[in-house]
């Protein structure tokens, strides 16, 4: 029983990994490449800050695009209806439910992977800078200063942390839910809101609890409404 389960994860895992890699590779090039130029051409004025560095990379762009890239991902991943994918899933015979479940899971390992590769790039862009120019504390203080970065790595503030927990499970768990939304005919606005949210957020500014706690609270129902759909709608027999 746990070889059929775990076999459903591997199934979602070969499926995204790939592209997924292809998707971080596609970011850092891209962040790296503008860096590099960017790094460049401060030089030749003479001293610059790292916070005016990374403002004139904008790294949430390039962000913000591989993000939704991811997010297409994972919502069509699931969605290949009488493909290899639906065949395996059929002979593993293995209800629509825990199916929702484990991918849920592999979501929720992509979407964490990807916010430490971002954060990763942003920490050797921070390396190379003060390989240069020495400053103590540069890392720590641009992550404080930067919204951005704030938002990616919030350090103290506690409250964007826990945002940035229930946004990643409620991306993991609406995602999820989109291929058996779609076998019924279905709009899964819930997911294309819980992204909507990711996305404005990458630049909000820090220090609002307020906001902070009302749009965990908002993430967190549009996963409650998603999952009980989907619950109430799949059926416990095996997928055929």
């Amino acid at each position: 029983m746990i070889k059929k389960h775990l076999s459903v994860l591997m199934l979602f895992t070969r499926s995204t990994l790939n592209k997924f890699l292809l998707i971080v590779f596609v970011m850092t090039a891209a962040q790296s490449a503008l860096f590099a130029f960017t790094f460049q051409s401060l030089s030749g004025s003479g001293r610059f800050g790292l916070d005016t560095l990374l403002d004139a990379v904008s790294p949430q762009v390039i962000c913000a695009v591989c993000f939704l890239m991811l997010c297409a991902l994972m919502c069509l991943t699931g969605c290949e209806f009488g493909s290899k994918q639906s065949y395996t899933l059929s002979r593993l015979r293995i209800s629509e439910k825990k199916v929702f479940l484990w991918q849920a899971v592999n979501n929720a390992g992509l979407l964490l992977l990807f916010l430490a590769a971002q954060i990763s790039i942003i920490f050797v862009f921070c390396g190379i800078y003060t390989a240069h120019y020495p400053q103590p504390q540069a890392a720590v203080l641009v992550f404080y200063a930067n919204d951005f970065l704030h938002n990616l790595f919030p350090l103290a503030e506690t409250s964007r942390h826990f945002f940035n927990v229930i946004l990643l499970l409620s991306l993991a768990i609406t995602s999820a839910c989109f291929p058996a939304r779609l076998r019924r005919g279905e709009k899964p606005v819930s997911f294309f809101a819980v992204v909507l949210i990711g996305v404005l957020s990458f630049t909000r500014s820090k220090g609002n609890i307020g906001l902070d706690v009302w749009l965990s609270i908002v993430n967190i129902l549009f996963s409650i409404v998603s999952t009980l759909n989907v619950w109430k709608e799949a059926s416990d027999e095996k997928i055929s």
